[in-house]
């Protein structure tokens, strides 16, 4: 199957300067599934002399067998596929023996973290093999994986037998919101939102509900559809990804239905608070959940407003919308289970909106003077986006609204109100800057013409 490819230029830039080098070189390419690390890696390594290898989950020997047939085909040799290799280096040295040594060569073992399962000590292996032999030749060696803490764990952290032959290191993480278009067959503003509220930017879940012609489609048949490719995506996900998915399953269900501070996850799981910061410190280090602090904190890693929340658009969508009411979509209430899910969806589309508003502000900070973007809240008050400049004073505050109705100006004054009443800290030249789904009525608009200070933004899609 041929993968949509979009938006990798950086890390295509990046292997092909390691691959321009003279002698060899190593690289670690990972992240979870469905980012799309294959699809980069047949895209950089087309018109390259290159092995491509993707292991699975069988034994020692099947594993070997397999790679001496990847080997042969993709160097033409015969020889690698029908002769018995007994151990690792047996093979590494037929390889060896039949490779061109002067022209570079591509060699790619993909899902990487297999071999490791399969055999114990195959990063050790690998280590002594490169340090001796291939370090030496002319070659760009690749280890890609899908699990994440197993790839680092394997190829880049201290205690690795691989640890500091790698050359660089691509973390492949979703796409930002501006490439959604790429896979959408409309470009309103509306349809891109809904779509990111689906997908996010993980290439693979774009492409899977590329088909679709809306949101409620791709809603019914892509995702909650037993039978569509979707439907298992969380499960699969977790299982492959965390060794205690049944702990960090309740956590993505608790924080995803608005639980969000420790104390109440804590409480919800009925599980010290201390033994639930292992399981986010997990979840964090996928990039699916993240902890947020208001803007205005001078000190956010010892502040005690921190709170937490799914960042990936899918998963919070699974476990904020769908699960709750899964039993029905089970046994066939359809229709029911989507009317239960409305009023969730239209949070989970807000809150897509808001956080697709605040990456429309970071693309463009010099424009507002900002050095770090976010939200800013109290106990009274929240502002849904809020920019800092290097002083720790407010250079740009934001409202957003998801809703069929035209923003008007009592939301403008409010926010102006809600600076004035509690006194937070702002520059001179603060900007006030206002999304909305379906526009802004005339008052506002011929306000805004009047003031420098004001920006309506319709379009979140406008800056790449």
């Amino acid at each position: 199957m041929n993968f949509k490819f979009s938006n990798r230029n950086k890390e295509l830039s990046f292997l092909e300067k390691l691959y321009q080098r003279q002698g060899s070189q190593m690289a670690v390419v990972y992240g979870r599934r469905r980012m799309g690390k294959t699809t980069l890696l047949k895209h950089f390594s087309k018109g390259k002399r290159a092995v491509y290898y993707m292991a699975d989950r069988g034994g020692i020997q099947s594993q070997r067998n397999a790679m001496a047939r990847a080997m042969a085909v993709c160097l033409d040799e015969n020889m690698l596929n029908t002769s018995r290799f007994d151990d690792w280096y047996a093979l590494f040295e037929a390889f060896d023996r039949v490779k061109q040594q002067q022209n570079k060569l591509v060699f790619i073992i993909d899902e990487y973290q297999y071999l490791c399962q399969a055999e114990k000590a195959f990063s050790s292996i690998m280590q002594k093999w490169w340090d001796e032999q291939w370090s030496r030749q002319n070659m760009l060696l690749i280890l890609c994986g899908s699990v994440t803490s197993m790839m680092h764990r394997e190829t880049l952290a201290h205690s690795s037998p691989l640890y500091g032959r790698s050359d660089g290191q691509v973390l492949l993480l979703p796409m930002p919101y501006s490439h959604v278009k790429d896979f959408c067959r409309d470009n309103t503003q509306r349809e891109l939102v809904e779509r990111y509220a689906l997908c996010g930017g993980v290439p693979r879940y774009l492409e899977l509900l590329e088909p679709y012609d809306n949101f409620d489609t791709a809603l019914r048949d892509g995702i909650i559809n037993s039978l569509s490719p979707m439907a298992s995506e969380a499960r699969n996900l977790l299982l492959e990804e965390v060794e205690v998915p049944n702990t960090c399953w309740s956590l993505m269900e608790t924080i995803s239905g608005g639980s969000t501070r420790i104390s109440e996850i804590a409480g919800k799981l009925g599980l010290p608070a201390n033994q639930i910061t292992r399981y986010l410190d997990i979840l964090k280090d996928l990039y699916i959940v993240a902890r947020e602090t208001p803007v205005l904190e001078k000190n956010p890693a010892k502040s005690k407003k921190g709170t937490y929340t799914v960042t990936d658009p899918f998963l919070r969508l699974w476990f904020g919308c769908i699960y709750p009411y899964e039993s029905l979509f089970e046994f066939g209430n359809v229709e029911r289970g989507l009317t239960k899910i409305q009023p969730l969806l239209q949070n989970h589309l807000s809150f897509c909106f808001e956080e697709l508003a605040r990456a429309f502000l970071k693309y463009s900070v010099d424009r507002f003077d900002a050095v770090k973007i976010g939200r800013q809240w109290d106990r009274h008050y929240e502002i849904d986006a809020a920019g800092i400049n290097r002083h720790n004073q407010l250079s740009v505050v934001g409202e957003c609204k998801w809703s069929n109705l035209k923003v008007g100006i009592s939301v403008l004054n409010d926010l102006e109100k809600t600076i004035a009443d509690y006194n937070l800290p702002v520059a001179d030249t603060l900007q006030y800057v206002l999304f909305s789904k379906s526009g802004f009525t005339k008052e506002l608009m011929h306000k805004a013409a009047t003031r420098s200070d004001v920006h309506l933004i319709t379009n979140l899609f406008e800056l790449r």
